[in-house]
């Protein structure tokens, strides 16, 4: 049963998992955090030309084997988080996804990868997906926004499962995920809409038993604004299966990316999340893609993008 616990962002702070020690197989690896304002890549607007969003990117230099609670900020004093990702690497034996999730207030995206089992020192590029909307104040957008979380409480394969308040209210404009992994490792291999009005993540461990909690995150918006009715939409592409799938889902024509997401679907020894990547050109998607490691196992992945506009 799923341990959920909700805050809207206007009205209290959504706090991410407790600090801690994380530790890789054999090696004491204490937290650090980062912080990053972006840089620009593009900007995208709906039909009504209300909403705009920007993807901003870091790179995270020199490698690392770890990297936890990288945060890239919004470099738009006028805009707020509302999605996300991170791209680490498939090379060979490459490095895999533990954290994608928004920041308290929603000034930024924090992400978090790994190597696993074998080294594998890795730059990490991080994303932030900024939203403003006209006629809004950051303020009054900021307390349109309802961020909710559920836990999974600690599983070798631990999956959570996020909703939004109310589906008359609200829209489901993107979410999130964070592994609590303290051993060897957790990785992910799932964060996406599981409905219209809800958010699910999942991890698993690998080769090495580490049981951990993941915290799944759901943004909500809320379907009335002063300025119009928002308008969400959900789109998905999937892959052939293959040891290291990946598929882009391109948003809808008229709507503003909001977010996106990934699942992969593994049945053997795993298959693990290495890329959850907004648009990084001037076509408005994103990216998911996955990878076996070190053990075979050709699977699929579906590729959500998420987007809204005003009527």
């Amino acid at each position: 049963m799923l341990r959920a616990a909700t805050a809207a962002v206007g009205v209290a702070a959504v706090g991410a998992i407790g600090g801690g020690t994380a530790f890789a197989a054999g090696t004491a690896s204490p937290r650090r955090s980062f912080s990053s304002v972006g840089t620009p890549l593009n900007t995208f607007h709906d039909a009504s030309g209300r909403v705009t969003v920007s993807v901003f990117s870091h790179y995270g230099n020199p490698p690392q084997s770890h990297w936890t609670d990288k945060t890239t900020l919004v470099g738009d004093g006028e805009m707020i988080a509302i999605g996300g990702g991170a791209t680490a690497t498939d090379g060979n034996p490459g490095a895999l996804l533990t954290a994608s999730y928004p920041t308290d207030d929603l000034s930024g995206w924090t992400v978090g990868s790994k190597e696993h089992l074998q080294g594998h020192p890795h730059t990490l590029a991080s994303y932030v997906i900024g939203l403003k909307i006209a006629g809004l104040s950051r303020a009054q957008l900021l307390r349109s926004v309802y961020v909710s979380r559920a836990d999974s409480g600690t599983a070798p394969h631990p999956e959570a499962e996020a909703g939004i308040p109310s589906s008359n209210d609200y829209v489901l404009v993107g979410g999130g995920f964070r592994v609590d992994w303290h051993g060897a490792g957790n990785l992910a291999t799932a964060s996406f809409p599981s409905t219209e009005f809800s958010w699910k993540a999942r991890s698993k461990d690998h080769g090495q038993s580490d049981p951990a909690n993941i915290r799944a995150y759901a943004i909500a918006l809320r379907r009335d604004l002063p300025v119009g009715r928002v308008l969400s939409s959900v789109t998905r592409a999937d892959s052939g299966q293959t040891a290291h799938p990946a598929a882009v889902a391109s948003v809808t024509p008229g709507y503003a990316l909001t977010g996106g997401g990934g699942d992969v679907h593994w049945r053997g020894a795993g298959n693990l999340l290495w890329r959850l990547e907004p648009a990084t050109s001037q076509t408005p998607s994103f990216a998911a893609a996955s990878k076996d490691h070190l053990w075979s196992d050709p699977s699929s992945i579906t590729a959500y993008a998420l987007g809204i506009r005003v009527v």
